[in-house]
């Protein structure tokens, strides 16, 4: 049988202080005294305290998690890409949640739905090439989450994306080659 993790509330009740003392002094906030501060760290040690991650987020507001949704991680751009949000988001104390949507509309509704219930603090996406209804993207709104789309782009007011000017670039490049 699993053991019950330690709470503040048993450190709090262990030492007759109040919950707040002991997040305080846990925290070493300078209104704890010294031996107070003390009593309730030794404590936290000898039961093997550790701070819940979820009541910490939820206090927040903020999950320090980004969702990632992509066609296809095959594709060598996709692959690419998500190595660049991965070290970056690692460089920021941010966790990748990482889906593939394989151009299935359902798959990709049930993904986002998934990140959404998770608390994703924001979603990058390239949307599958079948995507027709956008509901489930306009709803994130509702739960105030970003998304930042890249590559697939889709046709919606008052979004936000990252595009390359593939065409345009290429059409720069030849024209300077041809120059030279």
């Amino acid at each position: 049988m699993l053991k019950k993790l330690p709470t503040i509330k048993e450190i709090a009740k262990r030492l007759n202080i109040s919950v707040s003392t002991v997040s305080r002094a846990l925290h070493e906030h300078p209104s704890i005294g010294l031996r107070t501060r003390m009593r309730v760290q030794q404590l936290a040690k000898e039961l093997n305290y550790e701070p819940n991650q979820r009541a910490i987020f939820f206090q927040q507001s903020k999950t320090f998690t980004i969702g990632v949704l992509l066609p296809d991680l095959s594709e060598a751009f996709f692959s690419s890409a998500v190595s660049g949000i991965e070290d970056t988001a690692y460089k920021k104390d941010y966790t990748v949640l990482l889906a593939q949507s394989r151009d299935e509309e359902e798959r990709e509704k049930k993904i986002v739905e998934t990140m959404k219930k998770h608390r994703v603090d924001g979603i990058i996406m390239s949307i599958g090439k079948n995507i027709s209804n956008y509901d489930h993207i306009e709803s994130l709104k509702n739960y105030g989450i970003p998304v930042v789309f890249f590559d697939r782009i889709p046709k919606l007011p008052n979004i936000h994306n990252v595009i390359a000017e593939v065409q345009e670039g290429t059409k720069a490049a030849v024209n300077c080659l041809l120059k030279k």
